[in-house]
This record gives structure tokens, C-alpha cells and sequence, in this order.
């Protein structure tokens, strides 16, 4: 169990650090290359919570079953964490239902 678990670490890492360079900013003049499932994503996300900074990436492999999203809102001020996290899952309950996983991290602006 051990030896899986230690073989798991480097891969996890290498996703998160994947994932800390996909950090994309949503005023920026383009929008981040992605594809056509992550960019309807990305457009929910951008008009309901007018974010400072957002992130959408289909780490699958492409099938559209997991993503990291990053999300960084001033709608967010002085919700927990775990408010926060409600608030991006109903805006995007009926894509989750869809899901295997969702890596999601918020932050208030």
C-alpha cells in the first residue's frame, strides 16, 4: 500500500503544479486557449462571478470527466470556504452530474 501511495505523490504533485500554471487572469485580452467543454465552463463561471482570476482545465485526458478550476471573486468577500465552494457547485450542478471529479480551489478578492 505504501509503495502505491509513494508512486501516487509525484504524479499528484506534477497535477498541482499543472494546475498552479494554468491560473489564468479573466481581464486579461484573450481568453486562455481551451477547449469547447471547458470554455463553456469557463463562460458559466466568468458571468456569474465576475472574477479576478480564473482557471478551467480538463485534466482527463481531454474526455471531459475531471476538472481543476481556480475561481477568484469579490462576490466571494466574507463567505467561507465552503460557501464559496456551494456557490461555484449549484452554478454548476447539472455539468458536475457529468463529472468523475472536480478539483476546485476559491478565493475571495
Amino acid at each position: 500500500m505504501l509503495r502505491h501511495f509513494q508512486r501516487a505523490v509525484p504524479a499528484v504533485r506534477k497535477l498541482q503544479s499543472s494546475f498552479a500554471r494554468q491560473r489564468f487572469n479573466s481581464s486579461s485580452a484573450g481568453r486562455p486557449q481551451m477547449g469547447e467543454y471547458e470554455s463553456k465552463i469557463y463562460d458559466i463561471l466568468k458571468s456569474e462571478f465576475d472574477p479576478t482570476k480564473l482557471s478551467v482545465q480538463d485534466v482527463s485526458g481531454g474526455c471531459g470527466s475531471m476538472f481543476a478550476i481556480s475561481v477568484e471573486s469579490p462576490k466571494f468577500k466574507g463567505l467561507p470556504m465552503i460557501k464559496q465552494h456551494r456557490l461555484v457547485n449549484e452554478k454548476l450542478k447539472d455539468e458536475i452530474k457529468k463529472w468523475h471529479g472536480l478539483q476546485l480551489k476559491t478565493k475571495s478578492t
